[in-house]
């Protein structure tokens, strides 16, 4: 199968680099670009003829489960060809267009190729479902990495994944029930709310006359999730040359750790426990748990009215200040303060109520901090934003950081060219010169640097910035309360 796969490929390529030839003799470029094209497309094309079948034959024997490989393989193959078109269009347009246009047409044909790409990966994403609903939802959020063509393709699957069909779904209410699951509901409504990466939302009443949202894990959810996750931790180290500044075998590690929690109902649902404990006096609206209807596969949850932050943003924009201010709050003091935290911030997991309060959905995913490392986490912050460089390299220890080469860390945090990470947020730029300088970051930094990363990626997104003097006033009023 994987042979078949790479023969069709490589016709395919043939065809491709035979047109792209014929276009660079008629449009007469330089002959030196021309050669460069028919060189690197001559090798790709050996390579596929030859290593590649023999390195695909090598990953299966390194499967950790070779039935996904069978199983799955068709949701494979098509991942990896539309990556593998991406990255082959990506790579000529860089190599032997790009050099060869005019400075006022770089722009436009650039664009041009985002979009092609974006859209393409969109509808991969779309057609796998599973664990690429969440790394698009993942990747949504950043847009430190992404260009605005592909966060705005990925966005559209943040709450509106494909769905599966009601039979399916009664399906699934049996098996987690039994038959009479219908008598615990007065009415569940067939036409689902939301559907994510491996759940759909319906709103349902209970028998009490409560209303209710009950979210549904998809049928054969963890066994496709697995299939992806495999597939993700096998493409990474290629995925990384394209990647620069970028731990991409770390962040599928994160991703994997992140969903597979998720599978489990039981663990989200204590998460809400402590999200509601914790937080239940604040400003930021949660569901409540129905913990008699509980199952692993099924989750119960009082019905909360509102809008999905980003649809709500669309239609009265000049709310995007006061709410996400707000939702800087409420991370500033998860994540420094309490150390519980939202790990899954992408907006399709806000809601915004009736009221104007912001709603934090979606507990699969959390965080959890000790004292220790919330007071140290703050302390690298506030050294790194105030540019305390005699304390630094002494913070990153106490923290857990591994810094073999302090001076050269010094260096390039603090006498770095701003020109250089132009367009980055600071949470981003800092994590890249902490990779380039070698320093071994702890987990939950890396964590938490993402979820920071992805509410700035919102703040950049709707053009709201935040006042740091107050919000540091705001953090040394909380830690104070916690203390007292």
């Amino acid at each position: 199968m994987a042979d078949n796969w790479f023969r069709d490929s490589h016709r395919w390529l043939v065809k491709a680099h035979q047109t792209v030839s014929d276009w660079a003799d008629e449009a007469d470029i330089s002959e030196e670009w021309s050669k460069r094209w028919k060189g690197w497309g001559d090798g790709f094309l050996d390579w596929m003829q030859t290593d590649a079948p023999a390195a695909f034959r090598q990953l299966l024997s390194q499967s950790d489960n070779l039935n996904q490989w069978y199983s799955h393989g068709s949701r494979y193959f098509d991942a990896g060809q539309t990556l593998l078109s991406i990255a082959a269009r990506t790579y000529a347009f860089q190599k032997i267009r790009l050099p060869v246009l005019e400075p006022h047409e770089i722009t436009e044909e650039t664009q041009s190729l985002h979009q092609k790409n974006a859209t393409e990966l969109a509808e991969l994403c779309r057609r796998q479902g599973g664990a690429w609903i969440k790394a698009a939802q993942f990747l949504s959020c950043q847009g430190d990495w992404l260009p605005d063509t592909y966060v705005d393709q990925l966005a559209e699957l943040q709450d509106q994944a494909p769905s599966v069909s009601w039979g399916e779904i009664e399906k699934q209410l049996f098996q987690c029930y039994g038959a009479d699951w219908k008598l615990r509901f007065d009415d569940v409504e067939p036409v689902p709310l939301a559907t994510a990466s491996i759940a759909q939302v319906h709103r349902a009443k209970t028998r009490g006359g409560s209303l209710v949202a009950l979210k549904i894990q998809l049928p054969d959810a963890s066994e496709k999730i697995e299939a992806d996750l495999l597939f993700f931790k096998r493409i990474a180290p290629l995925l990384q040359h394209w990647a620069e500044g970028w731990n991409v075998e770390q962040t599928v590690e994160e991703l994997s750790r992140s969903i597979r929690q998720e599978l489990d109902y039981y663990h989200e649902a204590a998460n809400l426990t402590k999200f509601l404990a914790l937080y239940e006096a604040e400003e930021w609206v949660f569901p409540g748990l129905i913990p008699d209807l509980l199952s692993k596969e099924v989750l119960v949850m009082s019905f909360v009215e509102g809008q999905p932050l980003r649809h709500f943003l669309s239609d009265i924009p000049n709310a995007a200040e006061p709410l996400l201010q707000s939702l800087v709050r409420s991370f500033i003091k998860q994540i420094f303060v309490t150390g519980l935290f939202h790990a899954d911030p992408h907006p399709g997991n806000f809601f915004v109520t009736p009221q104007g309060k912001l709603a934090l959905l979606d507990f699969g995913a959390v965080g959890q901090l000790r004292d220790s490392e919330c007071e140290a986490y703050r302390n690298v912050l506030v050294a790194l934003f105030n540019r305390q460089q005699s304390e630094f390299d002494s913070l990153l220890r106490k923290a857990g950081f591994d810094v073999p080469n302090g001076p050269l860390l010094l260096k390039l945090l603090f006498e770095r060219d701003p020109a250089e990470f132009a367009g980055l947020s600071q949470m981003e730029t800092h994590m890249r010169i902490m990779r380039r300088a070698e320093v071994k970051i702890p987990d939950n930094f890396v964590l938490m640097g993402r979820v920071l990363i992805s509410i700035g990626g919102l703040l950049k997104q709707y053009r709201v910035k935040v006042d740091l003097q107050e919000l540091a006033l705001y953090l040394i009023r909380e830690v104070a309360m916690k203390a007292s």
